[in-house]
């Protein structure tokens, strides 16, 4: 072979591994941005699930308060009809 076609197939094959390393960088980039994306992404989810847990939290306490409650005031209904048939019991 004559030099020339030698150094052409060199200089050819120069450019298709600098483009291979180029377009392998870009892509490199690109999952890296994703990456962080996602990660992002992640973080506000986490926080989100946070802010849910904490109001479930409370929710959970006010139910707890109205059932405690509910049950002190049956508790004085039952006294009170208590009361009211020894009354008329007396009567």
């Amino acid at each position: 072979m004559s030099i020339w076609v030698i150094a052409v197939i060199v200089v050819v094959a120069i450019a298709i591994l600098a483009l291979v390393a180029v377009f392998a960088q870009k892509a490199k980039k690109r999952r890296e941005l994703e990456r962080m994306r996602l990660s992002e992404q992640a973080g506000g989810h986490r926080h989100e699930e946070e802010l849910h847990a904490s109001k479930a939290q409370e929710h959970e306490e006010t139910a707890r308060e109205a059932a405690e409650r509910a049950e002190r005031e049956r508790q004085m209904a039952e006294h009170h009809g208590e009361k009211a048939d020894d009354l008329e019991r007396k009567l």
